[in-house]
């Protein structure tokens, strides 16, 4: 599955859009390069995820909601990809 600087790139989310730690009030704002932007310090947000969870390994983009549209990542990308699918042969 396509990667955070790819959804970037398409335009589904942009720099400086805050996203969500899904079931918490915390939150990050996504830098340009796909890292987030908490406290002051750049994460990857993996990272974050995993701190503030305290778990050993996190689905980050099932876990990471754009608080703008309250959909998860996942949910954003699997739209995205959807919509915009093309086949192999379109003749």
């Amino acid at each position: 599955m396509p990667k955070i600087d790819k959804m970037l790139e398409w335009g589904v989310v942009k720099a400086g859009d805050i996203i969500q730690a899904k079931g918490r009030d915390d939150e990050a704002e996504l830098l340009a390069n796909g890292n987030v932007l908490v406290d002051h310090a750049e994460l990857s947000m993996q990272t974050w995820l995993k701190d503030l969870y305290g778990w050993s390994s996190v689905q980050t983009y099932v876990f990471a909601v754009h608080k703008e549209s309250g959909k998860s990542l996942s949910q954003i990308r699997e739209e995205y990809m959807q919509e915009n699918l093309v086949t192999g042969d379109e003749n």
